[in-house]
């Protein structure tokens, strides 16, 4: 009767070629999954530009209809003080209640908030970087706003709680056009909204990682007509 190989001998190391093909479908998946992120991203970013260009004809429309003063509003409150989750993500179209005033505003519809990761790009973004991240000069993939602080919205004259706080916003007039003075054009011919990539610090702000993950709209004062821009170097 033939003898049984103890199991140490009849248990077969891999061969080079093996090992291989291993290495290589791991590296395969690896990517797959890195194309998927990255594909994941875009699309938030894409759809964060959709949502953008339709506030932006919504405040026009509301504007030209009711004849009165329509903003889109950035909630810009910083953490600690504000909501990190709310910081230049959420954006809210207000109205003026009465003509030529800027004293009373009253929200059009439900706040809007950005996709997961994806954060409007400020004015000035000292303190908004990633360590070793450079972000483009010229041209500059930065949002030309204005600020106020604080913001009070109102809803049958009672005071929203809590208030929209700090606020980046843009202003369109009853004729259409976008409201455009020196404060908000910031020296560049066109006003800009621009969104990107960003991840939470150890402080809750956002610290925008890639300036080549960036996309946004450039709004003609006179029309309100936007342009998709979906490269820094297109600002």
């Amino acid at each position: 009767m033939a003898r049984r190989a103890p199991a140490s001998a009849r248990t077969r190391a891999f061969t080079l070629l093996e090992l291989l093909i291993v290495v290589g479908l791991i590296g395969v998946l690896v990517g797959g999954v890195s194309l998927a992120l990255g594909d994941s991203s875009g699309r938030s970013l894409a759809t964060a530009q959709q949502q953008l260009a339709s506030l932006v004809g919504q405040a026009r429309a509301n504007a030209a209809i009711g004849q009165t003063e329509t903003r889109l509003l950035f909630y810009g409150v910083r953490p600690p003080l504000g909501d990190a989750a709310r910081f230049l993500r959420q954006v809210q179209l207000v109205r003026a209640v009465v003509p030529g005033s800027a004293t009373t505003w009253e929200p059009v519809g439900p706040a809007l908030t950005l996709p997961r990761g994806i954060y409007i790009v400020p004015p000035v973004i000292t303190g908004f970087l990633a360590t070793g991240v450079i972000w483009p000069t010229n041209p500059a993939p930065r949002s030309t706003l204005n600020s106020i602080a604080p913001f009070t919205l109102t809803v049958n004259n009672t005071p929203l709680i809590p208030a929209f706080g700090t606020s980046y916003w843009i202003e369109f007039l009853p004729n259409g056009s976008l409201r455009a003075d020196t404060q908000l054009l910031g020296g560049q011919p066109y006003p800009k909204l621009v969104v990107a990539t960003a991840s939470p610090s150890a402080t809750n702000l956002p610290l925008f990682n890639n300036p080549g993950a960036v996309r946004g709209l450039i709004i003609r004062p006179a029309t309100g007509a936007v342009t998709y821009v979906n490269e820094a170097a297109s600002f």
